[in-house]
């Protein structure tokens, strides 16, 4: 608030000063902002633009090897998506695929993460090792595990024959195809946990822990009121992460199971996506299809956050 003197309305130095300092404050806030500002308006305005064009072209039958113009056709794409049982089938496997994964890399991940936390020996070594499937291409983990399947050469079945055990059929089987998908998921992707979870556990305070201990508190308690609690928004992240990318997941599972593998059980919606309507230049289909995966993405996230605040206020 600014004074004045006694004599009119101009106002001391005193007044000037305090003026001056909350303009300082002001450009201390502001002019972060006006800097990103020209970024943030350019990465906007071409995602923007993007998916307004990837939505224009959803509602037509564009195929340029066919009609070089494409045809408006309103929701017609979406209609035929949702109609198709092959669509929906594709839908429900995606669906098994994101939970099964997802459910084994996050309890995996946290014993993982545990375990290298608690580790006194060799430690960097170790976080070293359990990060290498992570630091594959999901291209070449889908080849190495192509080939450590094979039904005549793969090395499981050597092992499994080693051991007195019957030779299984891995991604030949219409019933191992969609687990053993997963299996190789979990292998490159359950590092990734371990990687957010290790570090989450290494910040944690130590405080909350001694006062625990001296009420008496035991170790399942210790870790189900303060260290879950306590990584909480972490867990969160890495969940959401994992989600979206795992119902998106492509290349691993072209490689291992192309064209959706026997009787169409590893026909994920990604794979759907590819062998229905990309490779046959349907390019409003294949938008069409796109913007389904946006939106179940999108639902699933929104699932997981409101899950996820309901449990924090309710501890």
């Amino acid at each position: 608030m600014i004074s004045y003197t006694s004599r009119g309305l101009w106002p001391t130095r005193r007044g000037l000063s305090m003026k001056m300092v909350n303009v300082s404050k002001l450009k201390k806030v502001v002019a972060p902002y006006c800097w990103v500002l020209p970024a943030i308006a350019v990465l906007i305005g071409i995602m923007g633009y993007s998916w307004a064009r990837g939505f224009l072209i959803s509602l037509t039958d564009w195929r340029p090897m066919v009609r070089p113009i494409a045809r408006y056709i309103g929701l017609k794409n979406y209609s035929d998506l949702f109609s198709d049982p092959l669509f929906r089938h594709s839908l429900l496997v995606s669906c098994v695929f994101t939970v099964g994964s997802v459910s084994a890399q996050m309890v995996l991940g946290f014993i993982g993460a545990l375990l290298l936390h608690k580790l006194r020996f060799l430690k960097g070594a170790a976080r070293t090792a359990a990060l290498i499937p992570m630091m594959l291409a999901p291209a070449v983990a889908g080849l190495i595990w192509k080939l450590f399947m094979d039904m005549d050469f793969g090395i499981l079945n050597y092992f499994l024959t080693t051991l007195g055990l019957p030779e299984l059929g891995w991604i030949a089987d219409k019933n191992l195809v969609l687990p053993s998908i997963i299996m190789v998921d979990v292998w490159q992707w359950t590092p990734f946990v371990i990687l957010l979870l290790l570090a989450g556990l290494e910040s944690l305070p130590e405080d909350p822990y001694e006062a625990a201990q001296l009420d008496g508190a035991t170790r399942p308690q210790l870790f189900w009121h303060i260290t879950v609690p306590l990584l909480r928004p972490l867990i969160v992240i890495v969940l959401l992460f994992r989600v979206t990318f795992s119902f998106r997941a492509f290349d691993t599972i072209l490689l291992l199971a192309r064209g959706g593998g026997p009787g169409n059980n590893a026909l994920t919606i990604s794979m759907y996506l590819y062998e229905r309507a990309y490779v046959p230049f349907r390019l409003g289909m294949t938008a069409a299809v796109s913007y389904v995966i946006l939106g179940v993405t999108l639902i699933m996230g929104i699932v997981i956050l409101v899950l996820t605040r309901g449990g924090r206020e309710s501890a």
